[in-house]
């Protein structure tokens, strides 16, 4: 199994489509009352020209045999207006997902290492994950790689 990270491209479109809707399908799923579907294309084509195309973002696939089977959106995050904070520059990891029938195989792990390793060259002094409450299995991969809790964001309905 030979697995390859690359910038995405626009040609991928519909493929990045298919991903982003088995991980939108896991959030419906858990969080109906935060999730719907979405009316049209799970992501624009100008949504993701505009990751693809940067500065400080892109979008990495995991491709095999051809097939693009996984990837990772990072942002750049504005810094902290607030003078108190250490002036860090973070990319956020926006989304990661492998698909479903490669889940298991190392896919996600060679997607991460790429994140840092890009998240580096963009001068990242950190990279961040949101991790919905619900997932717990993304929460134990983001610790196994080395992530640490830093903040919980608790949410009341009014």
């Amino acid at each position: 199994m030979s697995i390859t990270i690359r910038p995405a491209r626009l040609e991928d479109y519909e493929a990045l489509c298919a991903l982003f809707d088995e991980l939108d399908a896991f959030h419906r799923l858990a969080r109906p009352d935060f999730f719907r579907p979405f009316d049209g294309p799970p992501r624009t084509r100008e949504q993701v020209e505009r990751w693809c195309g940067g500065p400080g973002s892109t979008i990495l696939v995991a491709e095999s045999e051809g097939e693009v089977i996984g990837l990772a959106v990072l942002l750049t995050r504005t810094p902290s207006a607030f003078a108190g904070a250490v002036l860090r520059h973070v990319i956020e990891l926006d989304n990661l997902v492998v698909r479903d029938d490669w889940r298991s195989r190392q896919v996600g792990s060679h997607v991460l290492e790429a994140v840092m390793q890009w998240s580096r060259e963009q001068g990242a002094t950190h990279v961040e994950v949101g991790v919905h409450a619900f997932n717990h299995d993304a929460r134990r991969f983001y610790e196994r790689f080395g992530f640490a809790p830093s903040i919980d964001r608790l949410v009341l309905a009014t």
